[in-house]
């Protein structure tokens, strides 16, 4: 078992790029890719990486 996947909404990736074009509008180019991949990893590092396993039982003897 992984770790849960996490998917990024449309209107969420709109909002980041918009922050990351309005950096680099200023002139600030790298300090913009910079942003947008920090965003990114910050949003892979909230998936889940708990691992969870099948819960055994024991039949029940009468």
């Amino acid at each position: 078992m992984g770790s849960r996947k996490v998917r990024v909404r449309p209107e969420a990736a709109e909002s980041i790029a918009a922050i990351a074009w309005y950096i680099e509008s200023k002139g600030m180019l790298a300090t913009a890719e910079k942003f947008s991949d920090e965003v990114y990893n910050y949003i892979q590092k909230l998936a889940d990486d708990r691992k969870s396993y099948k819960v055994c039982q024991e039949p029940l003897r009468i």
